[in-house]
């Protein structure tokens, strides 16, 4: 899950509708969990639920953006923001692994509290849907939920992009899978493809606006985020 700074508090947007268009500016037309990027119809996420917390509904702070499975995922009901992890303002990367088949899975490598907070906030989004629901804690996807299968063909591209690579390494290829990427989303999968080159982890947490540079080393390895939980 791609980590993201808001910027400027911009307060209270009333209706909160029209926080649609400075969170597409500030972050681009992506999922803040899933990370698919949206062609139309994309929600203004409120990650506490605004029927529950009235006090938030139109809180900047409040506030991410979401595709229809990921917002009617996490659902309504009381919330402690505390129990979970938030791509504004914890390392997201740092919390889930990607794999070829299009499973996002919790990285249990923190302390046991954290460990909670990541398995929390992926069974609350639906992150744990795929089809081969052999690992603990995993749900099959209705129909409708097609996450699963657009990570498996993003990984698929990217590992076929990288294998382009490494046969004719230019900088106008590099050019071209980082516009790629951009147009199709799925940035932590892309990310994880290209763990082991440096320059296109830089390319990717450049070009994707709103990434939190500061959850990242001077090799863009993933570190703690100043002031998040991870």
């Amino acid at each position: 899950m791609r980590p993201i700074e808001k910027g400027t508090d911009l307060g209270e947007i009333n209706p909160y509708e029209r926080a649609q268009q400075p969170l597409i500016e500030r972050l681009g037309e992506y999922c803040s969990y899933c990370e698919r990027w949206i062609a139309s119809g994309i929600h203004v996420e409120h990650k506490k639920p605004k029927n529950e917390y009235p006090e938030t509904k139109f809180s900047w702070n409040n506030f991410l953006l979401a595709c229809g499975n990921c917002n009617s995922g996490k659902g309504h009901g009381q919330l402690n923001l505390e129990d979970y992890l938030w791509p504004d303002s914890d390392n997201t990367f740092m919390a889930f692994n990607y794999d070829s088949q299009g499973r996002v899975l919790p990285n249990k490598i923190h302390t046991d509290s954290i460990n909670r907070k990541i398995e929390a906030t992926w069974l609350a989004l639906g992150l744990n849907k795929h089809p081969d629901s052999q690992i603990s804690g995993q749900q099959t996807p209705t129909s409708k939920d097609k996450r699963w299968l657009h990570r498996q063909q993003a990984w698929q591209n990217a590992a076929k992009r990288k294998s382009q690579l490494a046969a004719f390494d230019t900088e106008e290829r590099r050019t071209e899978i980082v516009e790629m990427t951009i147009q199709r989303g799925f940035w932590s999968v892309w990310m994880t493809v290209f763990q082991d080159d440096v320059d296109m982890r830089r390319r990717l947490i450049e070009a994707f606006p709103g990434t939190c540079s500061n959850c990242f080393d001077g090799q863009f390895q993933p570190i703690s985020r100043p002031g998040g939980q991870i």
